[in-house]
């Protein structure tokens, strides 16, 4: 299974991509060939992988945040905002297909 989600680049040009079912948001972005640093290896213990996700589907993808996740995007807080979420830690759910993923600038 697989859904199509747009990601903005840091550039600000978007691009549809497919997210299979087995993959994590980041696995799904390096799949793609997005440069997400992700110094950690994709372990919620360094925030080089944030993300904002739409309003429209942040709340419709279904996994919450981690306590980890949340201790990371406050250390953040200057470009973290309640849309933020690490690629590491957004697992794929069927709702979020048609999500607009952006990297951050600068990632």
């Amino acid at each position: 299974m697989s859904i199509n989600i747009t990601v903005v680049d840091e550039a600000g040009d978007s691009h549809e991509v497919e997210w299979k079912d087995n993959q994590t948001l980041l696995e799904c972005l390096h799949k793609n060939q997005y440069p997400v640093l992700a110094t950690c290896g994709g372990n919620a213990s360094c925030a080089t992988c944030h993300t904002f996700m739409d309003p429209q589907h942040f709340e419709a993808g279904g996994n919450d945040r981690t306590e980890e996740e949340e201790d990371l995007l406050e250390m953040i807080d200057d470009v973290a905002n309640e849309y933020s979420r690490l690629a590491c830690q957004t697992q794929y759910n069927d709702e979020l297909d048609g999500a607009t993923v952006t990297l951050k600038p600068g990632m």
